[in-house]
């Protein structure tokens, strides 16, 4: 019931829903008050919504998708740099694909040509998940008569990397591989101490995003709203930053950390991507003694679910004393 609300562009709540030819309306000033007028719709046949009809007509599905970006994705709690990757794909994508297509006329043979002919997995997989999100909101609204969706397979990946924490030898033959390349050791270790995401790290600035009086570090994130977090460090830590950073920041691109890593994952015979690194920080801080809201918050995980779910996907028990053998005081203590 509650997937069918909405709150619209003039601050009001509206609830829209069709069923077996028939759509439930309902308009209220509060989201509480709307939820108190939905038991009470009287079903209206969609035969008789004339006006609503010609409406429709009006949309492309390219205007519908810059419609669904304006008054859904914007309103939402997200970060700036998502919401202009939904509106990079609209540009880049979806309008030379579909342009002057009517909304009404969009197909699910249409869509699923358009997803399996994308080269990129990951970018099938998001695609698939923005367009359904669309099209599913355009028939909660009325705005075509059936949820297409049903007929639109997900995307499988062939090749998913493992996301599970590396185990303490992993972490040993990684850092010693790592440490031969003077630029991305302290790439990977960052990644493995604060549990950062990779376009956070690359933002990372000693000069401007360390407390040294409090043993912080600013990260900047944008995914979530828990992103843009304060994290605890040590002294020995930000130490190490000053020693292997002589330029302050991480300068190379997003995309060189990632594909030197995948050399040296396939080098070490290790079945783990850059994103494992912030799997291995949560295993780490919970083997140290980290409660779970801690490990939240240093992810900067929006829900403490993801946290526990997802990363406390263990592969093995570690002891405190292996960790600090291994990285001395980089982590903080927890005793």
């Amino acid at each position: 019931m509650r997937k069918n609300c909405y709150k619209r562009t003039d601050g009001r709540w509206q609830y829209s829903k069709q069923q077996r030819g028939y759509r439930y309306y309902a308009i209220a000033n509060t989201y509480r008050e709307l939820l108190e007028k939905i038991p009470k719709i009287k079903p209206i046949l969609i035969t008789s919504i004339k006006h609503k009809t010609r409406k429709t007509n009006q949309f492309t599905f390219v205007q519908y998708y810059q419609f669904y970006i304006d008054n859904f994705v914007k309103n939402k709690k997200i970060g700036k740099e998502t919401i202009k990757a939904w509106q990079r794909q609209l540009t880049q994508d979806i309008t030379p694909n579909f342009k002057l297509l009517k909304l009404e006329d969009i197909t699910a043979e249409r869509i699923q040509n358009f997803i399996d002919n994308i080269p990129y997995e990951r970018k099938q997989e998001v695609l698939y998940q923005r367009i359904t999100k669309v099209l599913k909101k355009a028939y909660a609204t009325g705005k075509i008569k059936r949820d297409i969706t049903l007929g639109i397979e997900k995307p499988k990946r062939q090749h998913k990397q493992e996301r599970t924490p590396l185990t303490i030898i992993e972490q040993i033959k990684l850092l010693k591989e790592a440490k031969k390349n003077k630029k991305l050791f302290p790439f990977v270790v960052f990644s493995i101490i604060v549990g950062s995401r990779r376009e956070e790290t690359l933002k990372f600035n000693l000069l401007t995003d360390i407390d040294e009086k409090r043993l912080t570090i600013h990260i900047k994130g944008t995914k979530t709203s828990n992103a843009d977090r304060y994290v605890h460090v040590t002294k020995e830590f930000i130490s190490f930053l000053k020693k292997n950073l002589p330029k302050n920041k991480f300068e190379f691109n997003k995309s060189y950390p990632t594909n030197y890593l995948g050399e040296i994952f396939k080098k070490l015979k290790i079945n783990a991507c850059l994103h494992s690194l912030r799997h291995t920080c949560s295993a780490n801080l919970y083997f140290l003694g980290a409660n779970d809201k801690y490990r939240q918050m240093q992810l900067g995980h929006a829900s403490i679910v993801t946290t526990n779910d997802i990363y406390t996907n263990i592969k093995e028990n570690i002891s405190k004393r292996r960790l600090r053998l291994l990285y001395g005081n980089l982590y903080p203590k927890f005793d």
